[in-house]
């Protein structure tokens, strides 16, 4: 177990996530947290929880005791040899979407939690074949005035895999997903994939999978392409990966169904100098109405561009700090409209302290 404690300084020149109404800040945050791990030959289980206590230098009336909260858990029991059960959870509560990691777009500056519960197995059936199958629930709530849209999401995820040769892995998969939007309605999206996964080089490895994408909502059936490909790269001082998505789901606040796609890349470096952690993070990702006859338009554009760094100072010590550029714009067509630009700048210092249990 280690609880830490960070004190950190942010300056942010759009704090109400609207181009409209642009107000900038500083805010100094103090982030308690704590995490546990625990390693046993048949189980493993890590946890985590933090919130962050605000104070706005100018805007002193959003300075909130809690104005974020995360929690996360995982675990894995091994059933038996090639049979593992899986669990995850990932709790948060904030008031900026986009500063949440599921969340690619923003309705503005509004209380929201999500909650993303995923149980799952894996089963290495012969040394050649293998099956995982995984569920999601996941609820997304407003809190308050504002233009976010609640939504609740079920769905099922299975893949089988075949090594094909010890490079070449074959993937056949099949998803469902349903979709519950406040005041839009409901929908059912089938997706069977077909793909597979190559190993290019020792370091390089590339994955592909697609298939349609069966959605039916308000009596109205559509089919749309869906699909992902990867490609990632272990490097002597780290790695690096390009990723690309599209599927139907929920566009945040802004609801759905919408054919989703996204498209990041990731560079971390690790091996630069010891202690030191640099992480740059891209994203860009784009939201339309699966069908015009949808009660609400969605057309929807977002980039995201992450930096962070992290650096032991001394062994309990480390110094933090990043730049965030955030890039919203809505479609002509889009029933909700809402632009925005958004520059955060932050630095911190943060303790802790490992307790070791045996």
């Amino acid at each position: 177990m280690t609880p830490s404690i960070a004190v950190s300084e942010e300056y942010n020149d759009n704090i109400f996530a609207n181009n409209r109404n642009r107000h900038w800040d500083f805010i100094t945050s103090f982030t308690p947290a704590t995490t546990l791990v625990v390693n046993r030959p048949s189980y493993q289980l890590s946890a985590g929880y933090s919130f962050a206590a605000d104070l706005y230098a100018r805007e002193d009336r959003l300075s909130n005791a809690f104005a974020r909260q995360n929690f996360v858990a995982n675990g894995l029991y091994r059933v038996a040899p090639g049979l593992t059960l899986t669990a995850a959870d990932s709790f948060a509560f904030d008031r900026n979407a986009n500063r949440l990691a599921s969340q690619s777009f923003s309705t503005g500056r509004q209380e929201l939690w999500t909650n993303t519960f995923t149980p799952g197995l894996m089963w290495q059936m012969t040394p050649r074949n293998s099956l995982s199958v995984s569920a999601t629930y996941s609820v997304l709530r407003f809190e308050g005035a504002g233009g976010g849209s609640n939504s609740d999401t079920y769905g099922l995820l299975s893949s089988l895999s075949h090594a094909v040769t010890p490079r070449l892995t074959g993937l056949l998969g099949y998803g469902f997903t349903y979709l519950n939007i406040q005041g839009q309605g409901t929908s059912t999206t089938h997706t069977p994939t077909l793909g597979l996964s190559y190993q290019l080089t020792q370091t390089l490895t590339g994955t592909v999978a697609g298939g349609p994408a069966i959605t039916e909502s308000d009596g109205d059936t559509t089919v749309s392409p869906a699909g992902s490909a990867s490609l990632v790269q272990t490097l002597p001082f780290g790695s690096a990966g390009i990723h690309y998505e599209r599927s139907v789901s929920a566009a945040g606040g802004f609801g759905g169904a919408t054919n989703t796609q996204t498209a990041s890349g990731t560079l971390t470096l690790s091996g630069l100098q010891r202690g030191l952690l640099i992480v740059f993070n891209p994203i860009y990702s784009v939201a339309e109405s699966v069908s015009s006859r949808q009660t609400q338009s969605i057309d929807v554009r977002t980039f995201t561009l992450n930096l962070a760094a992290t650096y032991q100072i001394a062994r309990f010590a480390s110094v933090f700090g990043g730049y965030t550029f955030f890039q919203q714009r809505t479609g002509r067509s889009s029933t909700t409209q809402l632009d925005i630009d958004q520059n955060r700048i932050r630095f911190g210092l943060q303790f802790g302290y490992p307790i070791n249990f045996d």
